[in-house]
């Protein structure tokens, strides 16, 4: 046999062992399946129905027919309803619809270096079989092509994630593709980028680099305490509606169980609304523009419950913030405890004013101090197993430099226990002294004559052996201030609620002896804002009814705990709770019956 013969039959023999290369390629029909024959004929047996959007291997192109494989099956189908993964190349395109990873190699286990959502141009350089090398900005690396099945050459839409802050809740595995890279002890900070819809895991940034982390083993962090209202735009009620819509249409179990919401600025031009579990557990979000149009959504009700941070610390150490390193008779000291359990909490005071609490469950406290001197703080915490640690601190207290009017008073914070109030104290009888120091300072009168202290001088007569006679003593400040009052009680809730929107005050009996300060009313006319100066009276007597706080989106949630009302402060001296302003039903303070405080004109 010639040479030449010779090589013309090895190259033959070659091309018969050596098929073309196939690349990936996904199936775009205008609607139902593509038919795949034995043969490039369009009157050919069919073989199967490939699904539309499937991808299948393109072994050969010849004209309009194209060899594929799909499902261990090989035939033939029209090249035009094929999208090739080479068609790709040279071209600026955009993810399907969930996150793009970016590899430093074409291997899962490679380290990642970015992560691009769908609203992210990507340039596909060139394609090496089942990966894309693309460039996004500065950043180039490798990115499955699976990606980019669509092709699309506009974003698809509302975005599949949003970037959440986390720490982990215990130890828990970093990994790449199959490969264990790194353990991510309890209370890693992380970033979560990305949670795909299926699975238990989801992609996060971590101080060892990027990868895959158990959704159970983080917890997400609570967004700030911030509504929101974008310039020209709807309003955070609005947002939350909206974020409802949305959300129901896109996840089947969202509203399910009772949640509230929490609207906040996203990158200073769209809402982000996010929805809590009851005990403050993130579960879905949605961030909007303006205008309201849905810009990307994320389901988080696979993630832990939340954690204290003090459930992170090693056994046995504590942790404890104090709100100022100095100070004076009178000023506030608030105190946060961290710990490696939230079991119970004990405070002692050493010093001219002595105190000592029970163990219990407050892990923040604040404290009024009533003398200067030196005084040592110790702080102890003991966990269910009897495991018991103890932190402490010297604190110097120096004279009070002057005494002004504040904005509520807290007549449970131990500062009014030896200020008189005839034959009592401030500090027992005091609640109808302090309703009307309060209407009085938001009348926009000042002085010392009303403090709580002189205001008590003033009308001591008042007080009688069954407590303060609230009639004759908003009757006589009214002469001494020169606002204007009326003898019987109002009890028709539309006309408490057309003084309130008028700028009128009422002082009301709001539980079984105490008394306390109506001074708003909701937009709704619904809830009457209240100022009270012993908030755990209220809440310890109160009978049919609750006391409200509004939440970011404007809504009214009853509160289980003191501690759901905002700004409550725990006196670790007095075992009671400070001041506060919240809501209450306009409903329940008809009922109750409320004397008029109305401003002259």
């Amino acid at each position: 046999m010639k040479p030449r013969t010779l090589l013309m039959l090895t190259l033959l023999f070659c091309l018969a062992l050596c098929p073309t290369l196939a690349e990936p390629a996904w199936v775009q029909t205008p609607g139902g399946p593509l038919n795949m024959r034995k043969k490039q004929s369009a009157n050919a047996a069919i073989i199967a129905a490939v699904p539309n959007h499937s991808r299948v291997e393109a072994e050969e192109t010849a004209g309009e027919w194209t060899r594929i494989t799909y499902q261990k099956k090989t035939g033939y189908v029209k090249t035009e309803f094929l999208l090739m993964a080479s068609a790709m190349a040279g071209k600026t395109v955009y993810a399907d619809a969930h996150a793009v990873i970016t590899y430093a190699a074409p291997d899962a286990a490679a380290p990642i270096l970015a992560v691009f959502n769908t609203d992210d141009p990507i340039f596909v350089e060139r394609i090496a079989g089942d990966w894309a090398v693309i460039i996004q900005g500065e950043q180039r690396g490798y990115a499955a092509v699976e990606d980019f099945s669509a092709q699309r050459q506009t974003p698809a839409g509302a975005l599949d994630f949003i970037p959440e802050a986390g720490v982990t809740v215990r130890e828990c595995t970093l990994r790449r593709g199959d490969a264990e890279t790194a353990v991510l002890p309890a209370g890693t900070a992380v970033t979560v980028a990305h949670t795909p819809s299926a699975g238990e895991a989801c992609l996060a940034e971590t101080p060892q680099g990027w990868g895959w982390v158990s959704r159970a083993g983080i917890s997400l962090a609570e967004y700030p305490d911030e509504a929101v209202s974008l310039p020209g735009g709807i309003t955070a009620t609005e947002a939350t509606a909206q974020a409802e819509a949305a959300l129901k249409k896109q996840f089947k179990q969202f509203g399910r169980q009772r949640m509230y919401s929490i609207v906040t600025l996203y990158k200073e031009s769209a809402y982000r609304c996010g929805f809590f579990s009851d005990d403050g557990q993130l579960l879905y979000a949605a961030v909007l523009d303006p205008q309201g149009a849905l810009l990307a959504q994320a389901d988080y009700t696979g993630f832990a419950v939340p954690v204290h941070t003090a459930e992170l610390l090693p056994s046995g150490e504590i942790m404890v913030d104090l709100s100022g390193d100095s100070l004076a008779v009178g000023d506030m000291l608030d105190i946060a405890v961290s710990a490696w359990t939230q079991y119970q909490c004990q405070y002692s005071l050493e010093g001219p004013s002595p105190a000592e609490t029970a163990p219990g469950g407050h892990f923040t406290a604040a404290w009024r101090p009533r003398q200067a001197g030196d005084y040592t703080l110790t702080v102890t915490v003991t966990d269910e197993d009897g495991l018991s640690a103890a932190w402490r601190r010297e604190i110097t207290v120096t004279p009070a430099v002057s005494q002004t009017a504040q904005t509520i008073y807290s007549q449970k914070d131990g500062w009014w226990l030896d200020k008189a109030y005839r034959a009592s104290t401030l500090d027992r009888s005091g609640c109808a002294i302090f309703t009307l120091s309060h209407a009085l300072s938001r009348m926009g009168l000042t002085g010392d004559d009303l403090l709580p202290q002189s205001l008590a001088q003033t009308f001591a007569l008042c007080l009688t052996p069954d407590g303060t006679n609230n009639e004759r003593l908003i009757r006589e400040a009214a002469a001494a201030y020169g606002f204007k009052t009326r003898s019987e009680l109002l009890t028709d809730a539309r006309q408490i609620a057309n003084y309130l929107r008028n700028g009128a005050m009422f002082s009301f009996s709001i539980a079984r002896g105490h008394i306390a300060l109506a001074a708003g009313i909701s937009q709704d006319g619904t809830m009457v804002r209240v100022v009270d100066s012993a908030p755990f009276a209220t809440f310890d007597r109160i009978v049919g009814d609750s006391l409200y706080y509004q939440t970011r989106s404007g809504g009214f949630r009853a509160a289980v705990r003191m501690e759901d009302l905002p700004g409550a402060r725990w006196y670790l001296d007095t075992d009671d709770y400070g001041g506060l302003e919240y809501w209450l039903r306009l409903s329940y303070v008809a009922k109750r019956g409320a004397r008029l405080i109305q401003p002259a004109d």
